[in-house]
């Protein structure tokens, strides 16, 4: 599928801050580019569904939805984890839902029984037929690997493996430790109506939508953020920026320090800053001097998604007494944060729709908007390129 949007009405959203501006409101709100950019994004790139370290044990899983795939999520007997498609391969209905533990999945509409590693045990009134074979059928498997704790899918069996695009990142990132870090909380989704691209971060709204909320507990003043952070691989999707503290252990808490304590082996350097990371599409990591949160969003729908934040500690912090009630109320005191995000998220889509939204002009604090612009340009350029190329084949081929 070609995209529906010429891909040079783009070029005006990428390039030098001093000019650049912002997508084209279709590009949130039509249906048909969405159809086309799911396949584009989602199609060929590695993405973020959850992490392996909130299913620990054999048989733990979950479920989620991305788009029109229902995938499964397992903890095998060997340790590894497995992605699978949440489709029976009978009639297509979901095996499992929700999250749990599991020695086995039965289809609740014909009873058939596929094992953790999704092939097929039991098929009523098929199992002795000599017309079938059960070890030709299983839930077919997704290409998976883990990083740092995070799950990672593509759909493409032939993109680079992840590794090769997290390097630099995980090296960044190394004294915090994450894949030992575990959820302070279960996952918990949160349907908010707007398209998955509302959610790309930046912090040039940090002091102006946040000013009575994050502001008395953190400074971002604009010279407090370096928007060159040794992170930053924007070519692979690697969008980083650092808020500068004051000084060590500073933290958005009522106290302005961290509740916690700070993670071992952090330098002095990493203890005076909070890094935040947006792994495209659909990841940010913010590592702090005391934990590391995650936010993650997946695309439901054209203007539907589903989002969900947590946050992670060592397990030392975790079983520290007097965490659960110090968690809760940094969590309490950071609420009206989220709303406020929410109801921008919410607001902006809502104006999208307007035959007076704009193209408007991204501000310096923006650069980091600009560069997602330039990795997601990038993939609509590709796809459009094999989609064409793909048309004038099938034209040979009918001539």
């Amino acid at each position: 599928m070609r995209s529906p949007i010429p891909v040079d009405e783009f070029d005006a959203s990428c390039g030098s801050i001093d000019s650049v501006v912002a997508l084209p409101p279709e590009t949130f709100t039509s249906d048909e580019f969405h159809k086309f950019e799911m396949e584009a994004v989602f199609g060929h790139e590695w993405f973020c569904i959850g992490r392996a370290t909130d299913i620990p044990n054999k048989g733990d899983y979950y479920t989620l939805n991305v788009g029109n795939e229902p995938l499964l999520v397992t903890r095998l007997a060997d340790g590894s984890v497995r992605v699978q498609a949440n489709v029976c391969q009978h009639r297509a209905m979901k095996v499992a839902e929700g999250s749990g533990n599991a020695r086995r999945f039965k289809c609740p509409y014909h009873a058939w029984v596929y094992g953790l590693d999704g092939k097929l045990q039991s098929a009523p009134d098929l199992n002795d037929s000599p017309c079938f074979d059960k070890s030709k059928v299983e839930l077919p498997g997704i290409r998976s690997a883990v990083w740092e704790g995070f799950v990672f899918i593509t759909f493409d069996p032939d993109i680079p493996p992840l590794g090769e695009r997290l390097g630099v990142l995980g090296s960044y990132l190394k004294n915090w430790g994450m894949s030992d870090l575990r959820s302070a909380s279960p996952l918990s989704w949160l349907d908010i109506p707007v398209n998955w691209k509302i959610f790309g971060d930046e912090c040039y709204h940090c002091a102006h939508l946040h000013a009575k909320s994050w502001g008395p507990m953190y400074e971002t003043t604009s010279e407090r953020i370096d928007y060159d952070s040794a992170a930053n691989e924007p070519v692979k999707g690697v969008i980083a920026y650092d808020l500068i503290s004051e000084g060590e252990d500073f933290s958005p808490t009522r106290t302005g320090r961290t509740l916690q304590p700070v993670l071992p082996g952090l330098t002095t350097d990493e203890r005076s800053r909070l890094v935040y990371v947006t792994v495209a599409p659909n990841l940010l990591i913010i590592a702090m001097p005391d934990k590391v949160k995650y936010f993650m969003w997946l695309p439901t729908g054209t203007t539907s998604s589903v989002f969900a934040a947590t946050w992670m500690y060592p397990e030392s912090t975790l079983d520290k007494p007097g965490f659960t009630e110090e968690w809760e109320m940094e969590v309490s005191d950071l609420g009206q944060v989220m709303e406020e995000d929410i109801y921008a998220w919410t607001t902006v889509q809502a104006g999208m729709y307007s035959r007076n939204a704009p193209r408007g002009r991204y501000a310096p604090s923006e650069v980091v908007l600009v560069r997602l612009n330039e990795w997601l340009v990038q993939k609509y350029r590709q796809a459009d390129v094999a989609a064409e190329a793909t048309e004038l084949v099938s034209a040979d081929v009918t001539a």
